[in-house]
């Protein structure tokens, strides 16, 4: 049988996803990078426990500022960056976790904050 028609409605924009807390789970601040259905995404505002909120979805070539409460040592231009799965925090290894970008500029040794264009 031949599709004869096909609608659809706008719902929202395609780059969020709605994200639910558990309600015995931490509450999502804003900024957090939160994996979830194998995407990288980000908290852009504050998601309670046990309530839904939008996260947004990282997409290739996107650039984000990245803030770590401890320096991930210096590296070069272009040095591949990844978010632990099991923690969320930024690292340059890749050992159980997921490639977040690569640095957009040299990053400091003491360096908390970076910029990184997304994979």
């Amino acid at each position: 049988m031949a599709i004869s028609t096909t609608a659809g409605k706008f719902r929202k924009t395609g780059d969020t996803l709605n994200y639910t807390v558990a309600a015995a789970g931490t509450a999502v601040p804003v900024g957090k990078i939160i994996k979830t259905d194998g995407l990288l995404c980000l908290a852009t505002t504050p998601i309670a426990a046990g309530t839904t909120g939008a996260l947004k979805v990282l997409h290739r070539g996107e650039v984000v500022e990245v803030t770590t409460d401890e320096a991930i040592g210096e590296t070069s231009a272009g040095t591949a960056i990844y978010i632990v799965d099991a923690t969320g925090l930024a690292s340059k290894s890749s050992s159980s976790a997921t490639l977040l970008g690569y640095a957009r500029a040299a990053i400091g040794a003491t360096d908390l904050s970076f910029e990184v264009v997304c994979a």
